[in-house]
């Protein structure tokens, strides 16, 4: 019975000095369409022992000491472990960086797979103990896995990738100072990604943890995490508001490709997923073609070259007349209007209501506004290359610099009758919705005007195509 009882008493305190001293919390937040939203600080209240701590952007982990305070370690590489901190930007376009955090000295070895978990890029490094900053390029869009790897430890984030990056690459950017903060007397957000509270904490002592973040222009508060903490883990905190995507690609479709293995980059706007770029098809999603000529029709379908030029396609797309736009589908004014047509499969041609609802959006929004007229919205929906110039401000032809505040990116193909008109001058745009006496419903933009025209054109004019996904 006492050996028993001495090898129970000696499991146990093995167990207890193997149990970890130290509780590390790493904030992250997402919106209520589960996108990634960048913390501007979080703050952290042990209810327990009645003490509050704020952690500040781009600070995104906590340290605490289980019995007793601790210091502050910043200004030391004395890190407790390999930790990757999450990506920023995240999602991202083409390039990102990360911070990681070395307790020792040594090589380590970082590795980006996909989703299937295939490597992409992968790179060992040779490095001092302390914080280091990567730049990270993809090439492709999809979800990826970054792992770090250094003496049996590993560190693992996911990061979402929009496409358009040059290639798959992994550079080193450097160290990152951590200079001792006392001394400075800066904020924590100004030295370093890890941070230790020198307050007490007791492994299950009652915890708060709240997030503050700009989404949509104001600062929004998390719902609150309450929990008894009693180990290490990523607290992710979660805002009750959708944020604004405005001219960012489409949440989970940053681009479509149609029959023809043509490949467009996709611009959320207020609610609506639109194509970025002008339509370039040769065939409807069944595979028939569309006859490629010169001359208009209102029955027949038909595509041509913008100015009557075939090197201008690969920018500006096609000129379409609305048969070819419709195929087989007739008139709607709904929204969303239910017409195919021409676009890929998933897309649909937008009705007179749906360029109603783009327009009204852009309008009610300050930031798109120039001057203080809320129609004054060209500039905002016009792309920055092409355009004629106009010397009078808020016009879509003054300045190109400061059009496509949206990202719809509108380019001036101009539009064809029985000859080739206004290149360079507008952008017309095919609506599914058709009036009387062979016209139907279009939008348009002018390099001499400052707000977008909803009109009408003859069916048998050549006009760009947008599609908007279903």
């Amino acid at each position: 019975m006492r050996k028993t009882f001495l090898l129970f008493v000696c499991m146990l305190v093995c167990c207890t000095a193997a149990f970890p001293q130290t509780v590390t919390l790493t904030f992250t937040a997402q919106d209520t369409d589960n996108h990634y939203v960048q913390l501007d600080r979080v703050m952290i209240t042990n209810l327990t022992k009645g003490w509050q701590e704020t952690v500040d952007w781009p600070d995104t982990i906590l340290t605490m000491q289980n019995g007793t305070g601790i210091n502050d370690i910043v200004g030391t590489n004395d890190y407790s472990s390999l930790l990757l901190s999450q990506n920023n930007p995240n999602p991202f376009i083409g390039t990102t960086e990360v911070s990681l955090i070395m307790a020792t000295e040594g090589t380590v070895i970082l590795d980006i797979t996909d989703i299937n978990g295939r490597s992409v890029v992968a790179n060992d490094y040779s490095l001092q103990s302390g914080s280091h900053q990567f730049r990270i390029i993809l090439a492709t869009a999809g979800t990826y896995v970054m792992t770090a790897r250094q003496n049996g430890q590993t560190s693992s984030i996911k990061m979402v990738c929009n496409g358009g990056g040059d290639g798959n690459k992994m550079e080193y950017v450097g160290t990152i100072e951590t200079p001792d903060r006392a001394s400075l007397q800066l904020p924590k957000s100004q030295n370093t990604p890890k941070y230790a509270t020198t307050y007490p904490f007791n492994f299950g002592d009652e915890m708060e943890f709240v997030g503050y973040a700009i989404i949509n222009g104001t600062e929004v508060e998390s719902a609150h995490v309450n929990q008894m903490q009693n180990a290490s883990e990523t607290i992710v905190l979660t805002f009750t508001v959708s944020h604004n995507h405005d001219a960012e690609p489409c949440p989970g479709t940053p681009t479509v490709t149609d029959i023809d293995g043509n490949i467009y980059n996709t611009v959320m706007i207020g609610t609506q997923c639109w194509m970025k770029e002008n339509l370039r098809t040769t065939r409807y999603s069944n595979g028939t073609s569309i006859a490629l000529t010169s001359n208009t029709s209102t029955t027949t379908a038909y595509r041509c070259y913008p100015n009557d030029n075939a090197s201008n396609v690969s920018t500006y797309g096609y000129l379409y007349n609305w048969p070819a736009v419709m195929g087989t589908s007739t008139s709607s004014d709904a929204n969303p209007s239910g017409v195919q047509g021409i676009c890929p499969t998933g897309w649909h041609v937008p009705s007179y209501a749906e360029w109603l609802q783009l327009t009204n959006y852009v309008s009610s929004q300050s930031q798109y506004v120039c001057g203080d007229n809320f129609n004054n919205i060209g500039k905002a929906l016009a792309s920055t290359t092409g355009w004629e110039s106009y010397e009078y401000p808020c016009y879509v032809g003054n300045d190109l610099s400061t059009n496509n505040a949206t990202g719809f990116s509108a380019l001036p193909a101009g539009d064809h009758l029985e000859y080739y008109l206004n290149f360079s001058y507008c952008a017309i745009f095919w609506s599914a919705t058709e009036q009387p006496d062979d016209f139907a419903n279009n939008c348009m933009l002018t390099y001499y005007s400052m707000d977008v025209w909803l009109g009408m054109s003859f069916l048998g004019y050549g006009l760009s195509v947008r599609c908007v996904r279903d």
